[in-house]
């Protein structure tokens, strides 16, 4: 049973006890039906003189669930039982080889539409999966922009800044340091100011599940933490902002409790730190308000997720959507495009450089960077594009520019190469393709230093 598990294994790609527990659930369904008409109708066991031979559906029950291979193991075990020369077989051994080969027909055609499916399911799902995961950052980032407006229009007559103005100010603040969490004080400025909070603390994550006692910043009067605070407690654990009821607000049921608990948690779960909330006015403790503190929580989680280098300058995160991209077409084998423009020396190749840098999907990434030769290479990585899209992709890129410059992209680019990422890619090996038009030193320069700015995604244009 050991060697027989251990091929399998090899052959089908299988882990180990996997490859065992299917190996047993060959046997039984191999085997099982066959024995268990032998027992119940011994003149028919097969079911060949009833209509429909059902000792058949066990195999191709089996090639539905894991595969034409498996499906034709089971089947092949399956002829072999029939084929015994026992007493209710041997009367119509003709007739069971035929059944025999039959069922394995049957089972690589129901396996190979089952594994078909199966992969396509996949591979959708996972599309999906990367699709919801940009859209929670565009959602965040939309509603951060909606209430930005809608206070602007409020407060017109005595507000200095924007919300949006505010939280743009925060990203070279956040950037400038080792810790994102260490401009805490220009943090808790940004919450009391648009939030109305009166008395708060600012805390660090020691680990993911524990929160450090010690502030990075305090507004108004804040006492020490309480770390056995249910409301702290149901905050780190659902990652969701957590407050009393409005009742007890009334009652002042919360004089030796925290009012609310806003995580700053980015859009992949991870913790940055809590904003502990003991007060704030009482006309500000409504829903409205404490949806925009999740709201801006939610949004300072991913400017920490940035500031802490996955994604503080262009080539970082560029090189971070790269891992997504590769990471997806390792699993499920999703399409991706990865592509390099080499311009020339055109006294408007760098304008055109920047433009087509901008003119991508936001779900795309791009990175600029100068080569060994003092030459401008725009990187593209399109996600979930196929190589004929990217094709497609190039093709409107080029009318737009030949709309804005007069000319079109082919003009100013001296190189151009196209690359699809497949299953078998790695970040090494992409790195080598973008390295053609930079050079190795040049890339490898970029990307220690990370001079490009904040990694922001390009802005969504007409030509993407």
């Amino acid at each position: 049973m050991k060697q027989f598990s251990a091929l399998v294994s090899r052959h089908l790609r299988v882990p180990s006890g996997k490859a065992g527990s299917r190996s047993i659930e060959l046997l039984f369904f191999a085997a099982a039906l066959p024995f268990a008409g032998l027992l119940i109708f011994p003149d028919d066991p097969t079911g060949l003189h009833a209509g429909f031979p059902w000792v058949a559906a066990g195999a191709l029950v089996f090639a539905a669930r894991y595969g034409s291979l498996w499906g034709v193991l089971c089947a092949l075990l399956m002829g072999l039982v029939i084929n015994l020369p026992l007493f209710a077989y041997a009367d119509t051994g003709a007739q069971h080889v035929a059944l025999a080969l039959g069922t394995v027909v049957m089972c690589l055609v129901v396996g190979d539409a089952a594994s078909s499916w199966r992969t396509r399911s996949q591979q959708s799902e996972a599309e999906n999966q990367y699709l919801r995961h940009r859209l929670k950052e565009f959602s965040t980032d939309y509603h951060v922009l909606k209430v930005s407006h809608g206070q602007l229009e409020e407060h017109m007559a005595g507000q200095r800044l924007s919300l949006r103005e505010a939280l743009q100010r925060l990203k070279p603040v956040l950037s400038a340091s080792g810790d994102g969490l260490q401009a805490g004080n220009e943090l808790m400025a940004v919450f009391s100011q648009f939030c109305s909070i009166q008395v708060a603390g600012l805390y660090g994550m020691s680990s993911d599940s524990r929160v450090d006692t010690h502030p990075v910043a305090t507004h108004g009067d804040m006492f020490e933490l309480p770390l056995f605070d249910p409301i702290l407690r149901t905050a780190i654990k659902e990652r969701e902002l957590v407050s009393i009821k409005l009742e007890s607000l009334d009652e002042k049921h919360h004089e030796n409790s925290l009012l609310a608990v806003v995580p700053l948690v980015d859009t992949n779960g991870r913790l940055h730190g809590v904003l502990a909330i003991k007060d704030m006015h009482f006309m500000a403790f409504q829903q409205q308000n404490l949806n925009i503190l999740a709201l801006l929580g939610n949004y300072m989680g991913d400017m920490l997720t940035r500031s802490k280098g996955a994604a503080e300058s262009r080539a970082a995160w560029f090189m971070t959507e790269l891992d997504t991209a590769l990471r997806f077409a390792h699993s499920h084998s999703t399409e991706s495009v990865l592509l390099s423009l080499r311009f020339n020396q055109d006294a408007q190749a760098d304008e055109v450089a920047r433009f087509v840098s901008t003119s991508i999907r936001s779900l795309d990434a791009s990175w600029l960077l100068t080569a060994d030769d003092d030459a401008t290479v725009l990187c593209l990585l399109l996600p979930l594009m196929s190589e004929s899209h990217g094709q497609a992709f190039l093709q409107r890129v080029n009318k737009a520019v030949a709309g804005k410059f007069g000319d079109p992209l082919k003009t100013y680019v001296e190189g151009m190469q196209l690359k699809s990422l497949r299953s078998n890619d790695s970040r090494a090996l992409c790195l080598a393709f973008l390295s053609k038009h930079t050079g190795e030193a040049a890339l490898q320069a970029d990307l220690r230093k990370g001079a490009d700015g904040p990694g922001t995604p390009g802005t969504q244009s007409d030509v993407a």
